[in-house]
């Protein structure tokens, strides 16, 4: 009886482990992208970057509520809402003036 139990754990720890291969590979591994073939991502824009061109702020900002699962906390998305963040102060502050 102790004998069938434990060819019986043994296989089932097994087959738990077996499924553990590829879905837990870590990043280091993972080839780079040049390895790859691929390029890539473009660097994420600067703050700065994102107050001297308003246009592609705007545009950024409705990507990012458009889809905030995939790109909300995406460097570009979180600068252009820091970007957002200090044209609204500075725009206060002005209308203080």
């Amino acid at each position: 009886m102790k004998r069938s139990t434990l060819l019986f754990l043994a296989t089932l720890i097994g087959a738990g482990l077996a499924g553990c291969g590829e879905s837990n590979k870590r990043a280091e591994d993972a080839p780079s992208p040049v390895m790859s073939g691929q390029q890539s991502p473009p660097p994420a824009k600067t703050i700065s970057w994102f107050i001297e061109h308003r246009d592609e702020l705007q545009a950024t900002l409705k990507a990012c509520r458009d889809n905030p699962g995939a790109l909300g906390n995406t460097p570009d998305c979180v600068n252009a809402s820091a970007a957002r963040d200090q044209i609204t102060v500075q725009e206060m502050k002005n209308a203080l003036k």
